[in-house]
């Protein structure tokens, strides 16, 4: 009776096993609550960084907590994709076996990964992303490589490559920079063209009010010569040598009438002198024909037959009316500038440029050819008259201009002259073809003619020329009935011989105008190659100025040496004593 039942003993037991079952659920309760705050306090740290993630995932955590509160205490737990291990049930974490804990660890490292990944991203481009899948662009290595290597959607793709944040080589602003650069150089050439053409079309307007005058009947030469010197528009340029050189006469009235009768009377010259009646001179004829062919024999103009019978009559003409100097070499490439010229005058606009290419037979008919062989002669005449002492036995001229030349080197150039002393190095040597034909065989014919542009104005001839057109107005009026005949053309010939030693003086003045300019464009030519010729021996120096390097020159080169001249000529041209 005393004795307990056994089943006393064992009912503590149970009771304290059902209260540790009852207290399992607060237990779960309060390790929940205890999640959810170290969650949210999680949360907060990486809320600056990660806004729109964590609101992402606080978004989805109460709905799970709220099913594993409802479900059964010993079912295991699943949390959702991409959910970080701190958001995890300890239950979860107790009850797993080494699979689990392994599985774990994994989740634990790639959640650290991605959370490196968001980290690096700013707001605006974490706002694009949907998925957590999506390959984020790393700013460390520039953001040239993509991780991790993940497709992600067309049009995804299309939006972030446009996105300045991804990092990518800005190529459209470099080919921006170098179109806009391209673009200025374009431009820059285009103002400079337009710029030239201005420039043009002005110089031509000048000219056609000079030679084109409204209330006057003669011509303004020396306002002519002025215009002149810096250069003459093609278009222009045959007429107005006709009056620079003193061929035609500044009356426009009478300009016409003169240039008719000329053209007559070297027609009537060349009649004579190829005529039965005419002895040719053979030692002449032969020197002309060996010369002919070696003129300019680069430029195709002066390689067709008929060009080459054209400079044929009138240097054969010019030996045989001024007998005193006759035929020397030289003078045929003298004659080239003009015929040239005046051919330009028959030719189209868009031809002009290429006159040394095309054959006068094809544009002009045979009168038209007399008249440019016409004009050729008494320019080549008028010039000549200036340099004759060139040309007379001895060359008397050429000789002064080369002494003069050194003379003019001493004083500009010291060190350069001093040179030349010591490799004796003679300016005759390399100096004498300057002088002869006035640098033509140093520079392209485009060059050459637009030298004698300043050439030409450089010399005044306006008193020669009114003076030989009043004489040869007053031959003509006295003997009429002779004019076409051979016997009138030579009366012509000596009555003009006579004005010309009327007229001496005045010539005299008027060639040491040309003689010296010319001294001073050489000089100023010879100068420009200073530092080179310095350093040359005797047989490099004579090599090089026989050939020197102008072949590349530009009307702007020929402008600056004639500005050189001129400036030298203004300092020396009245201290005779530098002649000395």
């Amino acid at each position: 009776m005393g004795v307990r039942p056994t089943t006393t003993n064992a009912s503590p037991t149970q009771r304290e096993m059902y209260q540790k079952s009852n207290t399992s659920s607060p237990s779960l309760v309060g390790s929940l609550m205890k999640t959810l705050k170290s969650s949210n306090s999680t949360r907060r740290q990486s809320a600056g960084e990660n806004a729109e993630g964590s609101t992402y995932e606080a978004s989805q955590r109460p709905h799970r907590f709220l099913a594993r509160s409802s479900s059964q205490n010993s079912l295991p737990l699943h949390h959702g994709r991409g959910v970080s291990h701190i958001h995890m049930s300890p239950l979860r974490k107790s009850s797993s076996g080494n699979s689990n804990t392994q599985k774990d660890r994994q989740q634990h490292s790639h959640s650290q990964k991605r959370d490196k990944y968001f980290t690096d991203l700013d707001e605006d481009w974490s706002a694009v992303i949907d998925d957590y899948n999506t390959p984020i662009p790393m700013t460390a290595n520039g953001g040239i490589e993509l991780k991790p290597p993940v497709s992600v959607g067309s049009k995804k793709e299309h939006v972030d490559s446009r996105s300045p944040s991804a990092g990518y080589p800005s190529l459209p602003q470099l080919n921006k920079t170098q179109s806009s650069g391209l673009k200025s150089q374009y431009e820059q050439e285009n103002e400079r063209e337009l710029q030239e053409l201005n420039s043009l079309m002005h110089r031509v307007a000048k000219f056609d009010e000079i030679l084109h005058p409204s209330n006057a009947t003669r011509i303004n030469l020396s306002e002519l010569r002025r215009l002149s010197w810096n250069g003459i528009p093609m278009i222009h340029r045959p007429r107005v040598w006709r009056l620079l050189i003193g061929y035609a006469p500044a009356n426009i009235k009478r300009q016409n009438t003169l240039l008719q009768r000329k053209r007559q009377e070297y027609r009537d010259g060349v009649e004579l002198v190829f005529s039965k009646e005419h002895t040719r001179d053979i030692p002449t004829w032969h020197q002309i024909e060996i010369d002919i062919p070696r003129t300019n024999p680069l430029i195709p103009l002066y390689q067709f037959p008929l060009v080459q019978q054209s400079m044929q009559r009138i240097l054969y003409l010019w030996a045989i009316r001024h007998p005193a100097s006759g035929y020397v070499q030289g003078i045929n490439d003298l004659v080239t500038p003009f015929f040239q010229t005046f051919l330009t005058e028959y030719l189209q606009a868009g031809q002009k440029d290429d006159v040394g290419n095309i054959s006068p037979d094809t544009y002009l008919t045979y009168e038209q050819l007399v008249e440019v062989e016409a004009d050729s002669f008494w320019c080549l005449t008028k010039l000549l008259e200036q340099i004759t002492d060139n040309y007379i036995h001895g060359q008397p001229g050429i000789l002064k201009q080369v002494k003069n030349l050194g003379q003019l080197v001493k004083r500009i150039d010291s060190d350069l002259h001093e040179h030349f002393v010591h490799e004796n190095v003679e300016f005759i040597q390399f100096a004498f073809r300057w002088m002869n034909c006035l640098l033509m065989r140093e520079f392209s014919m485009s060059m050459v003619i637009r030298m004698w542009d300043t050439y030409l104005s450089e010399t005044s001839l306006e008193s020669t020329s009114s003076a030989a057109a009043e004489g040869s107005s007053m031959t003509v009026a006295s003997d009429t009935s002779l004019q076409s005949s051979p016997v009138g053309a030579f009366r012509e010939v000596s009555s003009s011989t006579n004005l010309q030693g009327k007229h001496s003086a005045v010539l005299t003045s008027h060639q040491t105008s040309l003689s010296e300019f010319h001294v001073f464009v050489c000089a100023a030519f010879l100068v420009k190659f200073s530092d080179q010729l310095i350093n040359m021996d005797f047989q490099e120096t004579i090599t090089f100025l026989q050939n020197p390097p102008t072949k590349s020159w530009s009307e702007s080169d020929i402008e600056l040496l004639l500005s050189e001249a001129y400036i030298w000529q203004s300092l020396y041209k009245d201290a005779t004593s530098h002649w000395r």
